[in-house]
C-alpha cells in the first residue's frame, strides 16, 4: 500500500504538532550555532561555516556550513548514465541523465579531494553467472581500493590535527571525514563475503564491514564514555565493540563540538562527576586523540578487507567466483549471487526502512509518531547525500560497474531469462526514486520539517522499486530475502 501523509488528517496533524516542536527547537539551536541546516557537502576547500577556538591550543572543528552545492535536476530516462558520483564529495550536478562531478571545479582530481576515480568501459559479453560473479567481485575490489585511498587520508589528516591542532588542520580533518564517508556510502552496498554479515546467513561473512562503519549499532553515550575512560588509547580498542569506533564515531568527535553528554544522569560519567571535571580544553583534546585512533583503526579495518580478497591473501574473489571448488563456501554460483544480492538489499531494509522510515515516523521502531533526529547523519549533515551516493552503489550492483554503468549486473540476468519486461519496470521505479532523492532539497535534516511531502515522495518512489524488488524479482530468478529482508512499513 502506497504511503501518503496526506491520507490522514489526523496523523498529518499530529505530524505537524510534532514537526512545529522540532522546528521550535531547531531555530532555537541554529540561533546557538548548535545545529547546521545546510548539508555539509566537501567542495576541496577549507571554508565551512562554524565557529574554530583554539584558546589554550585546543581546537572545537567548525561545522556544517554553505562550503559546497548541489545542484539537482531530474535524471532522464536512464540517470546512471555518466558513471558514478564523485566520491571527493565534490558539488554534485544532474540533469539530463548524466552525472557531472566537481572537486573544486575539476571532474578528474580536486584539491584535497584524492581525486575522481574514472571508471573504466567494460565490454559488452553475454550473460553468465559466472560473468556477474566475476564483475562483482571485481567492482567490489574497486569499491574498497577506492575508499581505502581516502581512509589513508583521513589517517594523516587525523595524525596532524594531533600534532598541530589549529583551524586549518580542524577543516582538513573533517574534509578528510566528509571525502572518506562519501566513498564509503557507495561501498555499503557491496556488503556480501569478508564485508557481509553472517547473520544475513552469507557463508563467506566476517563481518568487517561493520568495523568501518556500524551505523545504528550504539549512539553518543558510548562514545562519551570510551572519552572519559580513554578506552581508544588502549590495545583492545580495535576489538571492542563497534559502536564506539568507525565513520560513525569519526563523525560525532569532529563533527559535534557541544560541552554536554547525551549519557543518562545515573551513568558512571555524570553519577561521578568525570565528564564535567574533564572542563572544554581536555574534552576537545581528547576528541582529537580518539578521532585519531579511530581513524587509524578504519585504515587497519580497510586493509584487512583488502587483504580477504587479494589472491596473495584469503583470495575472496576465488572463493566468490568459483563457487562449489577449493574450499569456497559457496556450493555453487545461486548460492554465491544469493551473498551478492544480499548487499544489494541494503536499499530495501538500510535506505527504505531505516533511513526514510524511521524518520518519517512510519516504521514501528519511531514510538513518537515523528522521529526526525533519527536522520543518519547527526552531526555532519551529510543525509541527502549518503541516499545519492547509496543509489549510485545499487545502480554499480544491478546495471554494471563500468563507466556509464557498462558490464553485466541483475539487469542482465532478468533480460537472460526473459523477464524482459520485469526489468524495464524495475529501472523505470529506479529512475523514478534516484529523480525524487535528487530533488531532496533542502537537505533531509530539514526537509522532515519545512518540506515533508518530498521527503515522502523518496520513500513512495523507493518503495515502488523495493516491492518489485522484493516480489517478482526474487521469484524470477529464485533468489532468498535475507533474514533482515522483511519490512515493518510495507
Amino acid at each position: 500500500m502506497k504511503i501518503d501523509n496526506r491520507q490522514s488528517a489526523t496523523a498529518l496533524g499530529k505530524i505537524g504538532r510534532v514537526a512545529g516542536l522540532f522546528t521550535a527547537g531547531l531555530l532555537a539551536a541554529i540561533a546557538c550555532k548548535s545545529f547546521v541546516i545546510e548539508e555539509n557537502v566537501y567542495t576541496g576547500s577549507s571554508s565551512r561555516a562554524g565557529s574554530t577556538s583554539s584558546g589554550g591550543g585546543s581546537t572545537s572543528p567548525g561545522r556544517g556550513g554553505s562550503g559546497g552545492s548541489t545542484s539537482n535536476g531530474t535524471s532522464g530516462a536512464d540517470s546512471s548514465s555518466g558513471g558514478e558520483l564523485a566520491s571527493n564529495g565534490g558539488s554534485v550536478s544532474r540533469g539530463g541523465g548524466s552525472n557531472s562531478t566537481a572537486g573544486s571545479g575539476s571532474n578528474v582530481g580536486g584539491s584535497g579531494g584524492g581525486g575522481t576515480e574514472v571508471e573504466p568501459e567494460i565490454p559488452e559479453e553475454p550473460f553468465t553467472k559466472a560473468g556477474l560473479l566475476r564483475q562483482a567481485a571485481d567492482c567490489a575490489v574497486a569499491r574498497y581500493k577506492d575508499f581505502e585511498v581516502h581512509a589513508l587520508a583521513l589517517d594523516a589528516a587525523a595524525k596532524a590535527l594531533v600534532a598541530a591542532p589549529n583551524a586549518s588542520t580542524a577543516s582538513a580533518m573533517n574534509d578528510a571525514w566528509l571525502v572518506a564517508n562519501s566513498s564509503w556510502q557507495v561501498a555499503e552496498l557491496f556488503r556480501f563475503g569478508p564485508a557481509g554479515r553472517s547473520a544475513d546467513l552469507d557463508a563467506g561473512a566476517k563481518e568487517l564491514r561493520d568495523q568501518i562503519y556500524g551505523w545504528r549499532a550504539g549512539g553518543r553515550c558510548p562514545v562519551e564514555t570510551a572519552l572519559v575512560d580513554q578506552t581508544y588509547t588502549k590495545p583492545a580498542f580495535a576489538s571492542s565493540l563497534v559502536n564506539i569506533r568507525g565513520l560513525g564515531a569519526g563523525e560525532y568527535l569532529l563533527f559535534y563540538g557541544g560541552l554536554d553528554n547525551e549519557c543518562l544522569p545515573a551513568s558512571a560519567i555524570n553519577k561521578d562527576g568525570a565528564w564535567t571535571a574533564l572542563g572544554q580544553a581536555e574534552i576537545e583534546s581528547r576528541k582529537r586523540a580518539y578521532a585519531a585512533a579511530v581513524a587509524a583503526d578504519i585504515l587497519s579495518n580497510t586493509q584487512k578487507l583488502l587483504q580477504d580478497w587479494d589472491p596473495a591473501g584469503g583470495n575472496f574473489r576465488k572463493l566468490l567466483t568459483e563457487p562449489g571448488t577449493g574450499g569456497s563456501p559457496y556450493a555453487n554460483e545461486q548460492e554465491a549471487l544469493n551473498a551478492v544480492f544480499t548487499g544489494l538489499n541494503y536499499i530495501e531494509k538500510e535506505v527504505k526502512d531505516w533511513k526514510l522510515a524511521i524518520p518519517l515516523g512510519i516504521s514501528a521502531e519511531c514510538v513518537s509518531g515523528f522521529c526526525p533526529e533519527a536522520v543518519e547523519s547527526r552531526y555532519a549533515h551529510v543525509s541527502t547525500a549518503n541516499l545519492r551516493q547509496n543509489f549510485v552503489g545499487f545502480r554499480r550492483l544491478f546495471q554494471g560497474c563500468g563507466g556509464k554503468n557498462t558490464g553485466l549486473g541483475f539487469d542482465d540476468w532478468l533480460s537472460a531469462v526473459g523477464a524482459e519486461d520485469l526489468r524495464s519496470r524495475m529501472m523505470a521505479a529506479l529512475d523514478n526514486a534516484q529523480a525524487k532523492v535528487d530533488a531532496l532539497d533542502p537537505p533531509l535534516e530539514v526537509a522532515l520539517t519545512s518540506n515533508i511531502d518530498r521527503v515522502f515522495d523518496v520513500y513512495n518512489a523507493l518503495k515502488g522499486l523495493t516491492d518489485l524488488f522484493k516480489t517478482e524479482f526474487i521469484s524470477v530468478l529464485a533468489l532468498k530475502l535475507p533474514p533482515s529482508g522483511g519490512s515493518d512499513t510495507d
